[in-house]
């Protein structure tokens, strides 16, 4: 322990300091919310117990992002009512810190989380990738038998399921709804891939959520008018949270270039955007004695959906609207 405290420099004690003794009210905070659906029980106790556990399991699991930002997937997740389908995804999970995290929440609202790792690394970077230069082959390293001791030690196991390879070979065979994706890719190839296979499984009003959010060339990529109208026939739908990260009680200006130049700063973690469709008309998937309903507002028709369709595309109106109408 005094080796320990010899090492760090008084501004990292004070750092450490300040995500300790303000870590009761990040919970209160991230998660008081009108939102949640009451199926799930979530009082103020086990708020503050969800977000404890996952607070130590950031201590305990080697992880590159904070407990805040899987608080604030968490919230998402919980703010969705049990009726409507959707998976949980992370691709990349390094030594499955947020994994772990997520997977509890997962086992409250009875979800799957997927979890879509190579377990070797991350691959050679290509050299038109601008993140490239940043990393190396084989860094954040984790084995498939690493994390899935860790996901078992401090986590909910039962809700995961893991899937190996490289992005471009597994989430080709993505084809359940997801709810929400957590991308934690480094690579700007990696992050292309992950949207242009994931974003079509996205439910209306589902969520992707990204780690990498300080650098403006990064998430670009959500603002690329070029990207969105080639490969969704869509406008982009932009990034809350780009180049700062979320408000999670850190204190950033930037730019993350001057960063060591400012110890005490800490650009937020984590941003996100949402699939929101505009179109007229109502599309979504909710659970009914084993199937899928698929609702068609202006035609007034249920129809049984097999249980894996092998494309979606979710469009919703107000639940409002959607009581008046049926």
């Amino acid at each position: 322990m005094l080796t320990l405290l010899k090492t760090l420099t008084l501004s990292k004690i004070i750092h450490y300091t300040h995500i300790v003794l303000t870590m009761p009210m990040s919970i209160v905070f991230l998660l008081n919310s009108k939102n949640i659906h009451k199926s799930y029980k979530i009082s103020l106790f086990r708020k503050f117990k969800l977000g404890f556990k996952m607070f130590l399991n950031n201590i305990r699991i080697q992880s590159g992002t904070t407990y805040k930002v899987h608080l604030a997937m968490d919230l998402k997740i919980l703010e969705t009512p049990p009726e409507i389908l959707g998976d949980v995804v992370e691709c990349g999970t390094w030594k499955g810190g947020s994994a772990a995290n997520l997977s509890l929440v997962c086992r409250i609202v009875g979800r799957r989380l997927k979890i879509y790792d190579s377990f070797e690394g991350l691959p050679e970077g290509k050299p038109s990738d601008r993140a490239a230069k940043g990393y190396k082959k084989g860094e954040y390293l984790g084995t498939l038998d690493e994390v899935k001791r860790n996901i078992a030690k401090y986590g909910a196991i039962e809700c995961c399921e893991f899937i190996k390879g490289w992005f471009k070979d597994t989430l080709p065979n993505l084809h359940s709804p997801v709810l929400l994706a957590f991308l934690d890719v480094d690579l700007e190839d990696s992050l292309d891939t992950c949207v242009k296979y994931i974003w079509p499984t996205l439910i209306d009003r589902g969520f992707i959520f990204t780690d990498e959010c300080v650098g403006t060339d990064y998430v670009a990529l959500f603002y690329s008018e070029k990207f969105w109208k080639l490969n969704f026939n869509r406008t982009p739908p932009g990034l809350i949270g780009a180049g700062t990260g979320l408000c999670l009680g850190t204190y950033y200006i930037g730019p993350y270039s001057e960063i060591d130049s400012h110890p005490l700063q800490h650009a937020g973690t984590g941003a996100y955007t949402q699939n929101v469709c505009r179109d007229i008309g109502l599309t979504i998937l909710m659970k009914s004695k084993g199937a899928q309903l698929h609702i068609t507002a202006d035609k007034r028709e249920i129809k049984d959906f097999p249980k894996s369709p092998s494309a979606t595309s979710f469009i919703r109106k107000p639940i409002d609207d959607i009581s008046r109408r049926h």
